[in-house]
C-alpha cells in the first residue's frame, strides 16, 4: 500500500490543505503548532476509524477556527489499483466513500468494509472501539509525536501484528519447524490438559473433577458416620449425669433447703416480736431526753430574759440623749438656713446693681461708637465726591501715557536727524523750495519729504534717507501723536506734567478713603458676631431699674467689693450650714440605729417570752402522757429486760441456720424460695432432657454405628486412590505438555532470525562495530519480546540505551517489519516519522538518512515530519513545507 494524495478540509488548524506524497521520502515540516501532528491523526482515524463514529473519535477532528465538519480525502494504491477514500466525520451522520477505476464506488458500511480488507484488519473501529483499539493500528508503521522511545515490543501483539509477522517469518525460516505428527502430538496433549484444567483450576464435567466430588462426597459421609457415632456417646454420657443430678436434687438440696426455710420462718416471727418492743424503748428514751431539754431550755431562757430587760432600760436612756442633742442640732442649722438665704437675697440684689451699671456703661459706649462712625462715613462720602470730581485713569494708563510721549520724542528725534540744507551756488534759472524763492548764494534747511522747482517745468522731490523709513516714521509719530491726545484727553489736561499732578491727587484721596474705610472696619462687630441692638438693651437696662429698690436707682457705690464681701459670708454661712447637716445626719443615723437595737431586744424578748411559755405547756403535756421521769425510767428498764431475752433467741436461730446477725430473713426468705423454685424447674428440665436422651440414645442405637464408621472409612480409602491416580495422569499430561512448548519453543526462536537480520541490515550505518547486533527473543505465549542491543560482547535492554539510541533500534525495528509485510499489502507499506529523531546528535542523524534511503530501496514508502527539515533535504524526495 502506497499513499499517493490527501485533501484535508476543517481538519484542526487547517482549512483547506493538499499533500500529495513521493513513492520514496516525503519530508513535511513546519514550525511548533503548525499542525503537522493533526495531519498524522485525520490520516490514521481516515484509515481506522468509522466516519459516522460520534463523540470524541469525531469531536477530537473538528476545527475551533474553521466553519464545517472535518472532511479528508485520500489516494492510495493497494495491489496495483488506484484508490480514492473520501471521509467526512459529522457523528452519526459521517458519510464515507470509496472508489476505484472500473468499479462502482461503495458508500457507507461497505466501503468500510472493503477499507478494512484493503488494510488487512478485522473492521474500521466505531466510537465505542477508538480509545481501546485505535493507538494498537499500525502502531509498528507510524511513529507518532512521543512514541519514538517506546519500546514496541513491550506493548500487546496488536502493537505489531504479531499473527501476520508469525506467518511471513514462518516463510522466510530455513527449515521447516515442526512436522505433522508433533502437531498432532501437541494438539491431542493441549486437548487432554485442557479438558482436565482451565485458566481458573480443575474443570467440574472432567474425569478428574468428578474423582474429586466423589472423594469429597465419600470423606463427607465419613465425617457423617463419626459424627453420629460421638454423638451417641456423648448422648450416653450426658444421660448418666443428668440421671446423677436427679438424684442430688431430690435427696439432698430440697431437704436442706426446706429446713432452712423452717428455721428462717421461726428467726422472722422473733424479730417481729423484736421490732415493736425496741421502738417504744426508743420512744420513751427520746420522750425523756425532750423532758430534760426542756428543764434545761427554761433555765437558760430565764436567764437571757433578765439580761434583756437591762438592756432594754439603757437603750432607753441613751435614745432619750440622742433626741436632745438632735432637736439643738436641727434649731442651729434652721438659723444657718436663714442667714443663707439673706446672704443669697443680698448677693442677688448686688448682682442686679453691678449689671445695671455695667448694661448702663456698654450703652454709653455704644451711643458714642456710633456717633463715630457717623462721623466718619460722612467724611467717607466727601472724599468719594472728591475723588469722583478728579478726572483720570489708573496707573497702568498714566504709565502708558508716558510710554507714548517718550516713544513720541524718540521719533522726532529720529525725523530730526535726516534733515536737508539746499545750498543755491549758481542758477540761470528761478530756484523754489515748497514755495519759497531762493536765489544765488542762499541756502534753506528742509527736514523730511520737500520739493524744489527748477524754472516752469522742473519739480524734484527729495526724499531724505535715500527714501527708506521716513514715511513709516512719520506714520508712527501721527499714531503716537493721536495716543498721547487720547490719554491727555482721559486726565483732562494739556500736558503729561497735569496728567501726573491729576493722578497724585487721586491717589492721596484714595489712601485717605482707605484710612476711613479701615477705621469704619474697627467699628463693625466682627464676622459671625450679632451686632448689638440698642433697643434691647434699653429695654434690658430698663427692666433692671424696675427691679431695684427705688433708694438704690440714683444710690452709687463699689458694688464690686461689697458683692465680694457677700460671697464671702455666703460661703462660710454654707459651710457651717453643711457641717452642720452632716452631723445631724450623723446624730439621727446614730439615734436610727439605736431605735433599731432596741427595737430588735423588745421583739427578741417577747419572742423569749413566748417560747418560755411553750416549753411550760409542752412540759405538762408530757408527763400528762407518761407520768413522770421517775415513772418513765421504770418503764425503759422492763422493756430492756424484755428484749434481751428476745435477742438470746434470735441469736440461737442465727447460729443455727449460719445467718449474719445485720442480714434481713425476709431477703434470705425470698432467695431461697426462688432458689427452691429454681431447683424444681431444674429437677422438671433434667427431666425433660432425660426422656430426649434416653428417645435420641434409642434412635441412634437400633443401627451399627460401629459397622458404618469402618464402611465409610473404606469408601473413602477407594476415591481417594482414584483421585490422586486422576491427579496424577494429569499432572503428568501437563508436564508433557510443558516440556513438548518448552521444545517448540527453542524451535520457534528461529522466527527471530530472519527479523533479527532484516534489522542488523538496517542498522548496519550506525553500527560502527561489524560484531555489534541487536537481541531480540520469541516467546510463544508473549510474542516478540526483549528488543535490546549486543555492543562490544556486552547486551543492552532497551532501558539501558541511551535515547537517541531507542529512537533508533525502534526505527530500524519497524522498517524490518514493514519489510517483512510489505509482500501482503502489494509489495510496499508507509512508514511514517512524526519528530522520532528529537534525541538523535547531528553526526548519527546522517546514519538515519542512510537508514532512511536503505528502506526507500527495499520499497517501502517513508513520510517524515519535523520542525526542522532541512538535514532531510539532501534525501527528500519531495519537501513540503506547512505554513
Amino acid at each position: 500500500m502506497r499513499l499517493i494524495r490527501s485533501e484535508f478540509s476543517s481538519v484542526r488548524r487547517h482549512q483547506d490543505l493538499v499533500l500529495d506524497f513521493a513513492p520514496g521520502l516525503t519530508v513535511i515540516g513546519g514550525a511548533n503548532e503548525s499542525g503537522k501532528s493533526s495531519l498524522v491523526e485525520a490520516l490514521h482515524r481516515t484509515l481506522f476509524v468509522r466516519a459516522a463514529s460520534s463523540g470524541t473519535a469525531a469531536q477530537d477532528l473538528r476545527s475551533q477556527l474553521h466553519a464545517g465538519h472535518p472532511q479528508i480525502k485520500l489516494e492510495f494504491e493497494e495491489s496495483e489499483q488506484h484508490w480514492t477514500l473520501l471521509k467526512r466525520f459529522s457523528g452519526p451522520s459521517g458519510t464515507t466513500q470509496l472508489e476505484t477505476k472500473g468499479q462502482v464506488a461503495l458508500i457507507g458500511s461497505a466501503a468500510e468494509d472493503q477499507l478494512a480488507h484493503l488494510l488487512g484488519v478485522d473492521e474500521i473501529l466505531n466510537s465505542r472501539q477508538v480509545n481501546k483499539t485505535l493507538p494498537s493500528r499500525w502502531a509498528h508503521l507510524w511513529v507518532k509525536q512521543g512514541d519514538s522511545g517506546r519500546d514496541l515490543l513491550s506493548l500487546s501483539n496488536d502493537h505489531y501484528d504479531l499473527n501476520n509477522l508469525i506467518e511471513c517469518l514462518e516463510q522466510q525460516a530455513e527449515e521447516s519447524l515442526q512436522s505433522p505428527l508433533d502437531q498432532r502430538v501437541h494438539s491431542q496433549l493441549e486437548r487432554l490438559v485442557s479438558e482436565s484444567l482451565s485458566t481458573r483450576g480443575v474443570r467440574q464435567q472432567s474425569e478428574l473433577g468428578k474423582r474429586q466430588e466423589a472423594l469429597k462426597a465419600a470423606k463427607e459421609h465419613h465425617r457423617e458416620s463419626l459424627e453420629q457415632l460421638q454423638a451417641f456417646e456423648l448422648s450416653c454420657e450426658e444421660l448418666d449425669r443428668v440421671e446423677d443430678k436427679l438424684r442430688h436434687l431430690k435427696l439432698e438440696r430440697l431437704p436442706v433447703l426446706r429446713q432452712q426455710r423452717q428455721r428462717l420462718l421461726q428467726l422472722q416471727e422473733a424479730l417481729q416480736q423484736l421490732k415493736p418492743l425496741t421502738l417504744q424503748q426508743q420512744q420513751f428514751e427520746k420522750t425523756n431526753a425532750t423532758l430534760c431539754k426542756l428543764l434545761a431550755d427554761s433555765k437558760a431562757c430565764s436567764h437571757n430574759l433578765a439580761n434583756l430587760e437591762r438592756e432594754l432600760k439603757d437603750f432607753e436612756s441613751t435614745c432619750n440623749l440622742a433626741s436632745n442633742d438632735i432637736k439643738e442640732a436641727q434649731q442651729h442649722t434652721a438659723t444657718l438656713e436663714q442667714q443663707r438665704q439673706a446672704l443669697e437675697e443680698q448677693g442677688l440684689l448686688l448682682r442686679q446693681r453691678k449689671d445695671r451699671d455695667e448694661l448702663q456703661q456698654r450703652l454709653e459706649r455704644l451711643d458714642r461708637q456710633e456717633e463715630e462712625r457717623q462721623r466718619l462715613t460722612e467724611q467717607q462720602q466727601h472724599l468719594i465726591a472728591a475723588f469722583n470730581k478728579v478726572e483720570g485713569g489708573s496707573a497702568q494708563d498714566l504709565q502708558q501715557l508716558n510710554k507714548t510721549q517718550e516713544e513720541l520724542r524718540a521719533v522726532a528725534i529720529r525725523i530730526e536727524s535726516m534733515a536737508s540744507t539746499v545750498l543755491v551756488e549758481s542758477a540761470d534759472q528761478t530756484i523754489s523750495i515748497e514755495g519759497s524763492k531762493l536765489k544765488e548764494g542762499e541756502s534753506c534747511d528742509q527736514a523730511g519729504v520737500f520739493r524744489i522747482d527748477v524754472g516752469d517745468h522742473v519739480r524734484l522731490k527729495i526724499s531724505p534717507g535715500e527714501g527708506t523709513g521716513l514715511a513709516s516714521l512719520e506714520h508712527t509719530q501721527k499714531s503716537l501723536q493721536i495716543a498721547l491726545k487720547a490719554g491727555l484727553k482721559l486726565w483732562n489736561a494739556n500736558s503729561l506734567e497735569e496728567a501726573q499732578q491729576s493722578s497724585e491727587k487721586r491717589n492721596l484721596l484714595r489712601q485717605q478713603q482707605e484710612l476711613l474705610k479701615a477705621q469704619l472696619q474697627q467699628l463693625i462687630p466682627p464676622t459671625g458676631q450679632k451686632a448689638p441692638n440698642l433697643g434691647e438693651l434699653r429695654l434690658q437696662l430698663e427692666a433692671l431699674n424696675q427691679g431695684l429698690p427705688t433708694s438704690d436707682l440714683k444710690q452709687e457705690s463699689d458694688h464690686e467689693n461689697e458683692l465680694e464681701q457677700c460671697r464671702i459670708r455666703y460661703r462660710a454661712v454654707k459651710n457651717e450650714s453643711e457641717t452642720h447637716q452632716k452631723q445631724l445626719r450623723r446624730l439621727e443615723v446614730q439615734h436610727d440605729a439605736q431605735q433599731t437595737q432596741w427595737q430588735q431586744k423588745r421583739l427578741q424578748q417577747e419572742r423569749l417570752k413566748a417560747e418560755q411559755e411553750q416549753r411550760l405547756k409542752q412540759q405538762q403535756s408530757l408527763k400528762q402522757e407518761v407520768g413522770s421521769q421517775e415513772q418513765l425510767a421504770q418503764s425503759i428498764e422492763t422493756l430492756s429486760a424484755q428484749q434481751l431475752t428476745l435477742k438470746a433467741h434470735i441469736q440461737a436461730l442465727q447460729r443455727l441456720n449460719q445467718h449474719q446477725e445485720n442480714s434481713d430473713p425476709k431477703l434470705e426468705l425470698e432467695t431461697l424460695e426462688r432458689l427452691e423454685h429454681q431447683l424444681t424447674e431444674q429437677r422438671h428440665e433434667l427431666g425433660i432432657q432425660r426422656g430426649a436422651l434416653l428417645e435420641r440414645c434409642d434412635s441412634l442405637g437400633q443401627s451399627d454405628l460401629h459397622s458404618a464408621v469402618a464402611e465409610t472409612s473404606a469408601k473413602l480409602e477407594l476415591a481417594t486412590q482414584a483421585e490422586q491416580q486422576e491427579a496424577l495422569l494429569v499432572r503428568a499430561r501437563s508436564h508433557l505438555l510443558q516440556r513438548f512448548q518448552q521444545a517448540r519453543s527453542d524451535l520457534s526462536q528461529r522466527y527471530s532470525t530472519p527479523l533479527k537480520h532484516n534489522i542488523n541490515q538496517v542498522l548496519k550505518p550506525l553500527l560502527r562495530n561489524p560484531a555489534d547486533s541487536c537481541s531480540i527473543h520469541y516467546d510463544p505465549q508473549d510474542g516478540l519480546q526483549q528488543l535490546g542491543l549486543q555492543r562490544e560482547g556486552t547486551l543492552f535492554s532497551f532501558d539501558q540505551l541511551s535515547g537517541g539510541m531507542k529512537e533508533q533500534l525502534n526505527a530500524a525495528l519497524r522498517i524490518a517489519i514493514a519489510d517483512t509485510l510489505k509482500e501482503r499489502h502489494g509489495g510496499c507499506l508507509p512508514l511514517l516519522f512524526d519528530d522520532a529523531f528529537t534525541n538523535t546528535d547531528a553526526q548519527r542523524l546522517q546514519g538515519v538518512l542512510e537508514m532512511l534511503q536503505q528502506a526507500v530501496s527495499r520499497g517501502l514508502q517513508i513520510i517524515v515530519l519535523s520542525c526542522d527539515p532541512d538535514p532531510y533535504k539532501s534525501v527528500a524526495n519531495k519537501l513540503i513545507m506547512i505554513d
